[in-house]
């Protein structure tokens, strides 16, 4: 019979410093899609995850929110106090750094990073096109300057709106044992040995799952009843159980690519789509020698750290591939 994890109801404020399980993200890096497969998985083993925005990322650090609930902005600093507060179980990050996972400690945790020379294409078209803007201002006025030059001097605008988000990555300390390290290039090219690597890490997947149709039928009751329990008139039918294989698995399969396209295949680019391509790389189509030169003068050997490139030389080889 699978254990219950223990963790805190949703109801009630967690009163110790247990370790949070947490999500550490950034702008343009596959949040939203870590975030859905994320909320529908804890839905269904009866844990309660939020998603905390930092509502001037990428281009600042300022307050935070908590999605889906009246837009009350606070203090990054008590970022751990409204999780806690709240009964939360997982918290997904939207704006991490090196301060925040102070705040948050202690905590069980993964971390995604992107190429930074992808998020700021990626970004280009999202806030040319399809990103949110009502409430951001600061979105808003970008989509307008976006507007008003032409692609190459908008992703140079881009590079520089994106300067906080780039400078979160490259700071973060990566030698965290607490902390799973994910590129989003691994992790969408291999996304079902990438997701049980995230949930064992998490301490959310156990390995032997039970194979008699009885345990079965009775883990799959559960997990309707969990997801009925997000009524609040129904929240005592919650109860808490690991992950399965099979719900990982079938959850990452459900959010593919395809599906979140409507049907469109990898690669295949719509510029309006918050999904625009899928693949990595896709950089060398829009970046010329004076994109290369700029991110350079910007960001000076951020991807040498990140171990995107070996050395500098990349920025003379921009615009051989043409």
């Amino acid at each position: 019979m699978w254990p219950a994890t223990g963790m805190t109801s949703r109801l009630a404020p967690r009163t110790d410093r247990r370790p949070l399980l947490a999500y550490y993200g950034h702008h343009k890096c596959a949040s939203t899609w870590l975030g859905d497969i994320l909320a529908r998985i804890m839905d269904e083993i009866g844990l309660h995850q939020v998603a905390a925005f930092d509502l001037l990322a990428p281009s600042a650090i300022g307050q935070f929110r908590i999605q889906g609930e009246p837009p009350v902005p606070f203090d990054r600093s008590e970022l751990r106090e409204q999780v806690d507060a709240r009964g939360v179980d997982l918290v997904t990050v939207h704006g991490a750094d090196r301060e925040l996972a102070e705040i948050l400690r202690p905590f069980r945790a993964f971390h995604v990073i992107r190429d930074p020379r992808d998020l700021i294409v990626s970004g280009y078209f999202s806030h040319l096109n399809s990103h949110p803007v009502e409430g951001l201002p600061h979105l808003l006025a970008h989509r307008r300057a976006l507007q008003s030059v032409s692609p190459q001097e908008g992703l140079l605008l881009e590079m520089e709106f994106d300067k906080t988000v780039i400078q979160q990555i490259g700071d973060w300390d990566y030698t965290d044992d607490s902390v799973l390290e994910l590129k989003m290039e691994e992790l969408t090219l291999h996304p079902y040995d990438s997701f049980v690597q995230i949930f064992r890490h998490l301490g959310l997947l156990v390995e032997d799952e039970p194979t008699r149709a009885r345990d079965q039928t009775r883990i799959w009751t559960t997990r309707l009843l969990n997801r009925l329990s997000k009524r609040r008139s129904l929240s005592f039918l919650r109860r808490t159980i690991p992950a399965s294989g099979e719900l990982v698995l079938g959850t990452v399969y459900a959010q593919r690519f395809e599906t979140k396209a409507t049907g469109r295949v990898r690669g295949v680019e719509d510029v309006t789509s918050h999904y625009r391509k899928g693949v990595a790389g896709d950089w060398v189509n829009h970046f010329e020698p004076r994109h290369a030169e700029a991110f350079q003068a910007h960001y000076g050997d951020v991807l040498i750290r990140l171990s995107y490139e070996d050395d500098a030389d990349w920025v003379r080889r921009v615009g051989l591939h043409s």
